[in-house]
């Protein structure tokens, strides 16, 4: 009796595994194809974060996903990260950037909210909402006002004319822009600007001034840890919304 539960039993473990065997190396071959994809994006070189920190971080993730798109649609093109500028406005504090690209119709600086659910905003707006399935509401800054504050940073680092800077608000796709009311910046879902990001616009930078800009915003990004803690005290001390 013990012999021919130990054959049922063998024979289900064969089977098993004749099942699961495929499918373990169609699922490894695919993280081993984003790990590889990951390893080889400036983000990685840029923040040295790990994969897994990374796709367990919603907010890194849509970073990564913002700077992985660029990538697909330009050649060789000129991408920052978690840049440390400092603030246009309030001396000895730093203002954060999360993604920016430079092309030749300028400096595109993007702020990447990676949030799920519908949301609504206008422009005039301080505050937008969230809205979960589950009717659960959060509200977050205005995310055009937060990019306006970078923008400027940039402008003003650079002694750059505003007609240089380009300002996105990108969700993710998994997000729904039910109500959003802008009239001079653009708010989309990843998906769709990343197909606008493709579209010609005037050509503002010869390649020589676009690696200028480059170079000249290039330690900014290289922020020490210190930078990084004042900047992150700073903001709980003033209770302030945006980074």
């Amino acid at each position: 009796m013990s012999q021919l539960l130990n054959d049922i039993l063998g024979s289900i473990f064969i089977s098993l595994l004749s099942f699961a065997a495929p499918l373990f190396l169609i699922c490894g071959t695919i993280v081993y194809s984003k790990v590889k994809r990951y390893k080889q994006s400036q983000y990685y070189t840029q923040t040295g974060h790990r994969y897994m920190k990374v796709v367990q971080d919603i907010g890194l993730y849509g970073e990564y996903r913002c700077v992985a798109e660029i990538e697909a649609r330009r050649l060789a093109p000129l991408i920052l990260t978690n840049l440390y500028l400092p603030h246009p406005t309030k001396r000895d504090r730093t203002t954060e950037i999360d993604v920016m690209f430079i092309d030749e119709s300028g400096i595109h600086v993007i702020e990447s909210k990676n949030y799920s659910g519908w949301i609504f905003g206008r422009e005039q707006d301080r505050q937008w909402t969230q809205t979960l399935s589950n009717r659960k509401k959060f509200k977050f800054y205005n995310p055009i006002k937060q990019n306006e504050l970078h923008v400027r940073a940039v402008e003003q680092a650079l002694q750059l004319d505003r007609s240089y800077l380009h300002s996105w608000i990108v969700f993710s796709d998994r997000s729904t822009l039910k109500h959003i009311e802008s009239s001079t910046v653009p708010v989309l879902n990843r998906k769709t600007w990343a197909k606008q990001i493709t579209t010609s616009l005037e050509p503002r930078l010869t390649a020589a001034e676009r690696i200028e800009f480059y170079e000249r915003l290039l330690p900014y990004m290289n922020a020490s840890t210190e930078v990084q803690a004042a900047h992150i005290d700073a903001i709980q001390q003033h209770k302030s919304p945006v980074g």
